[in-house]
């Protein structure tokens, strides 16, 4: 019998009009790996992640989640074991929702709060906001908190359903250097102490962990290369991959990269 993945795509694509968002992608992400997904603004990081939660559709080729394709009946229930942080899609996507309805909107895998929430499920919610230093805010709409504050609310709708997926979309963008401290040590102390599969995207070098040891590097809507992270975020890659020099430095697994830019201004 063969193994059901969490992720696993095969020749898909996502097209917008005549202009492809992704094209081709084939992954496979495995039970308990801790995947780093790394490209600039706009290359199709968003979109790839919207699809595999469950919160886009894509054109061609196949999307598989735990085994499922999405199909509109199992949607929901798909939603609920993956926990999907994404400023760039809730942003649009939430106004003058209370921030409580939106974390208990997590357990259903909705965008809206469901009837039959219980007290205990209540409780949870509030716990974990006030762990994520929002609890003062529980009552306030979602449009009227900090960019800070809003990814925090995301974080807290994210982890309440204990998902067995977690899909974090540049879940450091808005935060202060304690926040986004707070939130790896987080993001580290799930990967370390519970069986759950991570995906983590961004474009900062300094949020790559040393437990992500498996990378994706994105451009122009397609996979540019996929392997070991050592084996990919090197300095021959790293500068084709940007098309700039870059020098990396490599200290207890974290890695420091630093570029080679001249500046005409001021000249």
């Amino acid at each position: 019998m063969s193994e059901i993945l969490p992720v696993k795509i095969e020749n898909m694509s996502c097209i917008a009009g005549n202009r492809y968002l992704l094209q081709n992608i084939n992954w496979e992400v495995r039970q308990g790996d801790h995947w780093l997904v790394f490209g600039m603004n706009g290359c199709g990081k968003t979109t790839l992640l919207s699809i595999v939660a469950g919160f886009k559709a894509h054109n061609t080729g196949s999307v598989k989640v735990f085994g499922e394709s999405f199909d509109g009946v199992n949607t929901l229930q798909l939603r609920k074991r993956i926990g999907w942080i994404s400023a760039s899609f809730f942003d649009k996507v939430y106004h003058s929702e209370k921030v409580l309805d939106i974390v208990l909107s997590g357990l259903s895998g909705s965008l809206g709060r469901r009837f039959d929430i219980n007290n205990q499920e209540i409780k949870a919610a509030k716990r974990l906001l006030r762990e994520l230093h929002v609890g003062h805010k529980i009552e306030s709409p979602f449009d009227q908190l900090s960019k800070g504050e809003r990814q925090n609310v995301l974080i807290a709708r994210a982890l309440i359903s204990e998902p067995e997926l977690l899909i974090l979309d540049e879940p450091g963008t808005g935060l202060d250097i304690f926040a986004r401290e707070y939130m790896l040590q987080i993001v580290k102390d799930l990967a370390e102490n519970k069986n759950i599969t991570i995906v983590y995207v961004t474009h900062y070098p300094e949020e790559i962990l040393p437990m992500f040891d498996k990378c994706a590097l994105m451009k122009d809507g397609a996979f540019y290369q996929i392997g070991r992270t050592e084996d990919v975020f090197t300095e021959e890659n790293i500068s084709a991959f940007i098309q700039n020099k870059v020098t990396i430095e490599s200290r207890v697994g974290h890695y420091f990269v630093s570029f080679d830019v001249d500046s005409i201004l001021g000249k």
